[in-house]
């Protein structure tokens, strides 16, 4: 006759006091991780965040298509208005951010998409001292270096109250403009 064909399914002793050990170690671990909090940043400092979606004007002013061009198209392809017609590569997004006259921060911004047709989007964050603040932001259409004279612009400017610990955000839309938040 022969033993049992099936292994017993129970793990050894050792097995389980090794788990019980390992998980006891692990806790202990993540308690004395949570006994020192980690802080991002200063807990005195602020934050002014800049947020923005924007449809930059085209490079070059392009004739809306044809009435017999916009029919070759398929249906589903064709503009539902004539200004969504024109097609082309959109100029770049300048944005510049001045607390109290000091400039912190300008930066231009490609249009998305493959063509560089689609929409700009941008996001950044910049530390200020807290207290009474006077920001300017501006965001123009155009390059930084070689247009001087952007007809598309857009400018906030505000005296501000920041808190200690605040995160100002400052968004902008094509509808509203800028608006602080």
């Amino acid at each position: 006759m022969t033993g049992p064909v099936f292994q017993p399914r129970r793990p050894p002793l050792a097995r389980l006091a090794g788990f019980a050990l390992l998980l006891t170690a692990v806790s202990w671990g993540l308690g004395a991780f949570a006994a020192f909090p980690w802080a991002a940043s200063d807990p005195g400092s602020a934050l002014v965040r800049v947020a923005l979606k924007h449809v930059a004007s085209f490079e070059h002013e392009a004739a809306a298509r044809s009435k017999e061009e916009i029919e070759k198209l398929p249906r589903h392809m064709r503009p539902q208005s004539p200004e969504r017609s024109r097609t082309g590569r959109r100029v770049q997004s300048l944005l510049s951010l001045s607390v109290d006259g000091q400039p912190q921060l300008r930066k231009s911004y490609s249009p998305g998409g493959l063509r560089g047709d689609g929409p700009t989007f941008a996001y950044e964050d910049v530390s200020v001292a807290p207290g009474r603040r006077r920001l300017q932001v501006t965001l123009a259409d155009g390059h930084a270096d070689r247009d001087q004279d952007r007809p598309r612009r857009w400018t906030l400017e505000q005296d501000v109250e920041i808190k200690p610990g605040q995160a100002l955000l400052i968004e902008f839309s094509e509808d509203a403009g800028f608006t602080l938040r």
